[in-house]
């Protein structure tokens, strides 16, 4: 029975190995500092499927997953990571509710999205929040049914499916 549960945990520490391994080119969407700062993964349990390139995490509402690089921080009640040759092309988030937060740019403040799932393509640089998503950057807030964001370039919200309007609130700037 020990040496089952040894093995078990030589067995789950080398797919963490292996899932952390993978994480440092998803920051691509975030500062380049970013990448030089240690990966802190937080998560109740795991399941990784290497033949298929996925990586599980699993958290609960009162601790959900968080993995965190820097400004770059994802976490949910699940995070699934899904790569091909060891390098991260897409993860999807889900939870109560799922939380994606990253800094595009040194001069540009954090771009924060809460939904209920969030999808990052890290091919294309998008981001889409499904199911009452809010984003915010800069005091800007714009909430709607699906948030589409492509890392640094431009914020869409489409329209909703049930006819549910979108919004956006823009702080008063204070140009002085």
């Amino acid at each position: 029975m020990t040496i089952k549960v040894i093995l078990t945990y030589v067995i789950s520490v080398r797919y963490l190995l292996a899932f952390i391994s993978c994480l440092p080119v998803a920051v691509a969407v975030a500062l380049p500092e970013d990448v030089e700062q240690p990966i802190l993964i937080d998560y109740n349990s795991s399941k990784f499927l290497l033949d298929e390139g996925k990586q599980m995490l699993y958290g609960s509402l009162d601790e959900p997953a968080v993995v965190t690089q820097g400004t770059l921080k994802i976490s949910g009640l699940e995070i699934i990571t899904e790569s091909i040759n060891g390098e991260v092309k897409k993860v999807t988030v889900t939870g109560a509710p799922a939380h994606f937060q990253h800094q595009p740019a040194i001069d540009q403040g954090l771009a924060i999205a809460v939904g209920d799932t969030i999808i990052m393509d890290f091919d294309t640089q998008h981001m889409s929040a499904i199911g009452k998503v809010t984003f915010t950057q800069d005091g800007n807030v714009w909430s709607g049914c699906q948030i589409d964001y492509y890392i640094g370039e431009s914020v869409t919200t489409p329209a909703c499916e049930n006819g549910e309007q979108a919004s956006l609130f823009i702080p008063p700037r204070n140009d002085q």
